[in-house]
């Protein structure tokens, strides 16, 4: 029997249980000199379906416009978009957009060895214009070694840190430097480097350098090793990426959104998207809300009208698309302290606005992502190993533990990252050289 639709309608709390930001330095960027708005209510709306029976609720009404007099898409304790979002690390609170300026100037960057079996390309574009693929400035690093058994086509330097240095059997290239810091056994098919190439030890096999190979004295090269200039050097390769715990803390932020947050000012329920077995959507205001967990049989679409902070204290699971619309301006930070379980291909993100959807994991799982779905976001997960059996099509940046790829896959830097610290008075980053 199918009973009919109820609809809840609830007023706007007057508390809250906390301040909606965590701790941070004095307001810079946008937002300064705002006054007070009107109190204001937010779109929560969540459907549930069952075989026999259906039912929606409204908690709140739905927002009347995008920013006016009568917008009713914002938290009563944040004024407009809201401050920039401070996360704890080793050295004290830091813009969230600085820290991923900082370190997420690879598309991707795995803090250990990999194994590539299948085909990795690596492109970059600036989502705040109209994408134009191009390759150039699309990094990827290596904090360990590389054997490669398919194309590696980097639209930007490769760096590669670990000991072992590089074993290939098939094409490689970097359209930057090549730096790699043990020796390079080659195959007998080209390697080509745009610019120079940094190699602590043997060449052997066909590698191409349009610029200046440095190696370090007495080493060999041989198999057909092409160069304009070569230096002989002693050579050091630094790993590539922060993986470290001081970097940023991500356990501490989510237990401090747990203990203090904006969600009783809004009507948000820790259990919100704990059991979503029907398409549903929460819009969000400016501001830190905490989930207990998400667990999704069916899409979940996060409309972001500011800079808000979403933790989830456990794991987070999308069987069937987790999408992330943000107002212009508007930014995301999604912490999750356990796994992060996408499948069933779908999206995973903010598409055409990666750098400003960043996600941070703070689990020593596995992170998943089967049957291939479209991610767009900046992933920070230093202590995670990351599975993609399928494939792992990307706008944004990655940068895990460890990195295994299964299938043939296009990754693109959104180079727009390089400047999302500004908001916070971050220089821009260059381009890996």
């Amino acid at each position: 029997m199918k009973r009919r639709p109820l609809s809840l309608t609830l007023s706007p709390l007057r508390g809250a249980r906390g301040p909606d930001h965590l701790p941070r330095p004095a307001q810079r960027g946008e937002g300064r000199g705002e006054g007070p708005r009107p109190l204001l209510a937010l779109l929560f709306t969540l459907a549930f379906a069952a075989a026999a029976c259906s039912r929606d609720i409204n908690l709140l009404p739905p927002r009347a416009d995008a920013g006016g007099a009568n917008d009713t898409g914002t938290n009563p304790l944040c004024s407009g978009i809201g401050d920039p979002i401070q996360l704890p690390t080793a050295t004290g609170a830091a813009c969230a957009a600085a820290l991923a300026t900082r370190g997420h100037r690879f598309a991707l960057c795995s803090c250990e060895s990999v194994s590539a079996p299948a085909r990795i390309r690596t492109d970059s574009f600036d989502s705040r214009t109209t994408p134009v693929f191009e390759e150039t400035g699309a990094a990827i690093g290596i904090g360990g070694d590389l054997v490669a058994n398919a194309e590696i086509r980097a639209g930007g330097a490769l760096h590669v840190a670990g000991a072992g240095g590089i074993r290939t059997s098939t094409q490689l290239r970097s359209a930057g430097s090549l730096r790699v810091g043990g020796p390079a056994m080659l195959s007998d098919q080209n390697v080509d480097v745009d610019t120079d190439a940094f190699v602590n030890g043997n060449v052997s096999g066909r590698l191409r350098v349009s610029g200046t190979l440095h190696v370090p004295p007495g080493a060999q090269l041989t198999g057909g090793v092409e160069y304009a200039t070569l230096v002989n050097e002693a050579i050091t390769v630094s790993p590539p990426c922060d993986c470290s715990a001081g970097f940023v803390d991500i356990a501490g932020a989510i237990a401090a959104a747990a203990a203090t947050n904006a969600d009783d000012a809004i009507g948000l329920q820790p259990t919100a998207l704990a059991d979503v077995t029907a398409p549903a959507s929460i819009a969000l205001p400016c501001g830190v809300f905490y989930l207990a967990d998400i667990d999704a049989e069916a899409p979940v679409t996060l409309v972001v009208r500011g800079r808000t902070l979403l933790a989830i204290g456990g794991d987070v699971t999308a069987r069937a698309g987790f999408t992330v619309q943000l107002d212009p301006s508007a930014e995301l930070d999604l912490l999750v302290g356990g796994q992060l379980i996408v499948t069933g291909g779908g999206t995973f993100g903010a598409a055409g606005a990666a750098a400003r959807f960043r996600v941070w994991v703070a689990s020593t799982t596995t992170v998943l992502f089967d049957g291939a779905p479209t991610l767009s976001g900046v992933i920070h997960a230093p202590a995670a190993p990351v599975t993609a059996s399928s494939g792992l099509p990307l706008s944004g940046s990655l940068l895990a533990r460890s990195v295994a790829i299964g299938a043939d896959s296009d990754l693109h830097f959104d180079r727009a990252i390089r400047e999302a610290g500004t908001i916070c008075n971050e220089p821009p980053a260059t381009a890996v050289p």
